[in-house]
């Protein structure tokens, strides 16, 4: 059986590499939320943009690399990713101000919206089939840690030196990959690549952005004022027109036909509610733990450290136990342990200690990265290789918008119970809405153990001859 070579090997890397970084930087500021607020004098509905609003970014770019890596070979691809992820890191370092902080977070986030994408298209094309889902395992690891990793990172450095440094010691990481990269990165563009869908990219994107201010709207104001109104209304037009376009239009900016299939239909959701959790949580809790706990950044940091190698270590093996024995192992122990850490830490929130989150953190991590990438593994082995494309975009833009609107939800909830409560019991509010948000996710979490039940039937042996159709 074919084996994947070095040259593949070193690319995976060097791509995986900066993939890292730039999700690394997804929530490395939660830590710093705090003194952001002070500094720029802002409030936390606006400082979340920081996050959110990276994650919506580089959703829309994700959008579109389903044909950018059809009309533009793998090099150039990394090229621009790590020029515009250096340029945005050296921005974000300087930023005097929220405004030029939040043009630097969107330059890095123009960039992970390439690299992840990529990151995956060089493992569904340069590894064989038997050797998927260990590779999927390994980029699932780098999706899933780097965001879990990132209050730690920024932690330390904000404790100790200051958060500009976040993005100062990348700026020479990024230049040494590009050195590596550079030469190894190399996949030629499609013969055939498809037309763009600007159409189908700007409905899109103004359905995201749109729901995420109406989450914002309500978290700031209620639901009882015409700013609310008028952002749902946009939000649901411009939802319509989207249906309407895909169904109608002859271009697609993502292959929504896929989710015909009753099984890819399924994982795209339980892997929505995947990263909604994992993004989520690695933005609530830093903030909980500051200002409920009154630990300082590094500690609310640290919180996060046991958990995000501990959820590491299993990713290969998961990877591993979906090759041999299929999905229903890996998913299920996946969303089982979700459900039953986010019902615990709802349980214990106003109880709550150091020690508590970091143990049921811990617990989430190992079922979060148990069933995270056999959800797409197994996704992507439910159509033809050459809908592969189709998927890994789908997937990766489901991923980073579940991480952008699981942050302004979750937000929100905190928000809303801090504007209706007097600055006296502050951190009664803060606790109360961060209760609410682990119950939110308790819920999310049983509807995604339902899907997966539900594929246990579609997976019967009467099924797999109308998978096997498929696949051919």
């Amino acid at each position: 059986m074919r084996e994947v070579s070095l040259r593949s090997k070193i690319a995976i890397f060097s791509v995986g590499l900066l993939t890292f970084l730039g999700i690394l930087t997804e929530t490395s500021l939660t830590v710093a939320f705090p003194i952001l607020m002070k500094q720029f004098n802002v409030s936390l509905d606006s400082v979340q943009w920081l996050t959110s609003g990276y994650l919506l970014m580089v959703t829309v770019v994700m959008c579109s690399t389903a044909y950018l890596n059809e009309r533009f070979p793998a090099q150039a691809m990394f090229r621009f990713a790590v020029v515009t992820c250096f340029c945005g890191s050296l921005l974000c370092a300087l930023a005097p101000n929220l405004a030029l902080l939040m043009a630097g977070r969107l330059l890095q986030a123009m960039a992970t919206g390439v690299a992840t994408p990529l990151m995956y298209h060089l493992i569904f094309e340069l590894v064989p089939l038997h050797r998927l889902g260990f590779y999927v395992g390994l980029a699932a690891m780098v999706v899933s840690l780097a965001p879990a990793l990132g209050p730690v990172y920024g932690g330390i450095l904000t404790n100790f030196i200051s958060w500009r440094m976040i993005f100062w010691i990348l700026v020479p990481l990024i230049a040494v990959l590009a050195l590596v990269g550079f030469r190894y990165v190399i996949l030629p563009a499609s013969k055939n690549p498809r037309r763009f869908d600007a159409i189908g990219l700007a409905l899109l994107a103004v359905s995201m952005l749109g729901l995420i201010e109406v989450v914002n709207q309500w978290g700031r104001m209620g639901i009882a004022n015409w700013g609310f109104a008028i952002r749902l209304v946009i939000t649901f037009t411009a939802l319509a027109l989207l249906v309407v376009h895909a169904i109608k239009g002859k271009r697609e900016i993502i292959n929504f036909h896929l989710l015909a299939r009753s099984i890819v239909r399924l994982r795209a959701a339980n892997y929505f509610i995947f990263q909604f959790a994992n993004i989520g949580i690695s933005v609530i809790l830093p903030l909980f733990s500051q200002k409920y706990l009154g630990t300082s950044a590094l500690v609310a940091g640290l919180i996060m450290l046991p958990g995000s190698i501990a959820g590491a270590f299993i990713s290969p093996f998961a990877g591993k136990t979906y090759d041999k024995h299929g999905p229903r192992i890996t998913i299920t122990l996946g969303n089982v342990s979700m459900m039953i850490g986010c019902a615990l830490l709802c349980w214990f929130t106003k109880s709550s200690t150091v020690l508590t989150l970091t143990l049921l953190y811990m617990f989430i991590r190992i079922g979060f990265n148990t069933g995270f990438g056999s959800t797409m593994s197994d996704a992507t082995k439910r159509v033809a290789p050459a809908e592969k494309g189709d998927v890994n975009t789908m997937f990766n833009t489901f991923q980073q918008y579940a991480g952008s609107l699981g942050t302004s939800v979750l937000a929100a909830a905190i928000t809303a119970f801090e504007g209706r409560t007097s600055s006296v019991n502050a951190n009664a509010a803060v606790a109360s809405g961060t209760q609410l948000d682990f119950l939110m996710l308790t819920v999310l979490a049983f509807f995604g153990l339902i899907f997966t039940l539900m594929t246990y039937r579609l997976d019967s042996p009467k099924a797999k001859p109308v998978i096997k159709k498929v696949q051919g």
